[in-house]
């Protein structure tokens, strides 16, 4: 079918007459043809894509990340050793502890792995650590002569600086066909959001679009530039512009209007949309309603979806770069005593009631003792070592005196 319309010939035709599009291949080529070719910088600009990022980023540099050191009496902070004060509060002179994990998890969230430079004195102890742009980074190559790893890292200035095995930190992102060069979560996903990113641009199209007609105008016969410029004219001056969107069309000459679908909700732009949301979520593991989407959400099913958040995505997140700090960071002899872990117990905390039931059951089965549970408060331990004790459910009796089974009076008498 053809017609005219301000001066242009449309043409539409039958569905089974275009190319079909058959498998992925052809549908990422139909797509990228479009300007909807998938990267990092590209997937941030969707909404739940950035929202999803961000708030593992942001998790995950806000939780503390302490240096342990094992010793007789169990694991205790290593506040003194060299690399205590990096990971946890300055990196380097110039970048917080939350600013460097931040843009760590963002590159590894979006792109093949995350990378930092490693910076030594004479001694080979390390000094600093520099985030590095994935995308400033060559895949990881292997020196064939000594089988020694590097990575060629592009300058701001254009230079390329070679880093060898022990000069940077490297965290992979998927892997499954290749152990050196991981595969970009974003292309896996490429389908899902360039898809997003059309439904983006047609929902903006349509509200954008100045003229509201809901159809086309087809005239039997030719026009005279007159006329037609006439209807033209005629045609912006009264339907153009959100404010006179709905309104009847007056024809003559035997002109027929034809209405065209435009709602949003019927065209199942809306529900389509939505449905990409929930398919963003399911990719990095985010709850709908940590992306603010609270249709399904109510009070008791989000306390336990923040909780599943904490155990299937946070953890996960944190024991990758715990494991990447031991082997990166810390020397043969330093990996026999210390390592490095995320304090994650503030988001399983729940509410206030949640809290006093567990710390009495922890503190009551003699698991816990005062100064540990203030600890997870932030408080500070009771003075005098007064909360070092640990106590068991019944007469609240000391574990020693329990051994014993000596009653509570009789400790308190000293018999």
């Amino acid at each position: 079918m053809k017609f005219k319309l301000f001066g242009r010939v449309i043409e539409i035709r039958n569905q089974s007459s275009l190319p079909p599009v058959r498998d992925d291949d052809a549908w990422r080529s139909y797509l990228a043809a479009r300007g909807y070719a998938v990267g990092a910088e590209t997937a941030l600009k969707i909404a739940a894509v950035y929202r999803c990022v961000d708030v593992i980023a942001k998790t995950m540099a806000s939780l503390p990340l302490h240096l342990f050191e094992e010793t007789s009496n169990g694991k205790e902070k290593a506040n003194r050793h060299r690399i205590y004060p990096l990971l946890y509060v300055l990196p380097n002179p110039q970048t917080t502890a939350y600013e460097f994990w931040h843009m760590y998890y963002v590159n590894l969230l979006l792109t093949r792995g995350a990378f930092a430079k490693i910076v030594r004195d004479g001694s080979g102890y390390v000094t600093a650590l520099y985030n590095i742009p994935t995308g400033n980074v060559s895949s990881i190559q292997t020196n064939a002569v000594n089988g020694e790893r590097y990575i060629d890292v592009t300058m701001s200035n254009g230079s390329t600086e070679r880093l060898r095995e022990g000069e940077f930190m490297y965290t992979p992102s998927l892997r499954f066909s290749s152990v050196d060069d991981p595969t970009d979560p974003i292309k896996i996903a490429g389908d899902v959001i360039s898809l997003t990113m059309g439904l983006n641009d047609f929902a903006r199209n349509t509200f954008e679009t100045g003229a509201h007609p809901g159809g086309f105008i087809e005239i039997p016969n030719n026009l005279s530039d007159t006329a037609y410029d006439r209807l033209k004219s005629d045609f912006y001056e009264k339907f153009g512009g959100v404010l006179n969107a709905g309104k009847f069309l007056f024809l003559e000459n035997g002109g027929k209007a034809h209405m065209l679908e435009h709602d949003l909700e019927k065209t199942q732009v809306v529900e389509s949309r939505k449905f990409a949301v929930i398919e963003i979520c399911r990719i990095f593991g985010v709850p709908p309603h940590k992306v603010f989407d609270l249709e399904r959400a109510t009070f008791s099913n989000i306390e336990h979806q923040a909780i599943e958040f904490v155990q299937d995505c946070i953890t996960p997140n944190a024991v990758k770069v715990e494991q990447t700090v031991y082997r990166d960071l810390l020397s043969l002899a330093d990996r026999k005593r210390y390592f490095a872990k995320f304090n994650i117990n503030g988001l399983l905390r729940g509410d206030m009631q949640a809290r006093k039931e567990y710390y009495s059951a922890m503190r009551q089965g003699g698991i816990m003792n005062a100064d540990e549970i203030r600890g997870l408060e932030d408080m500070n331990d009771i003075p005098d070592g007064l909360g070092k004790d640990y106590y068991v459910n019944g007469n609240m009796i000391t574990l020693a005196n329990a051994r014993q089974n000596v009653p509570k009076g009789a400790a308190k008498s000293g018999g």
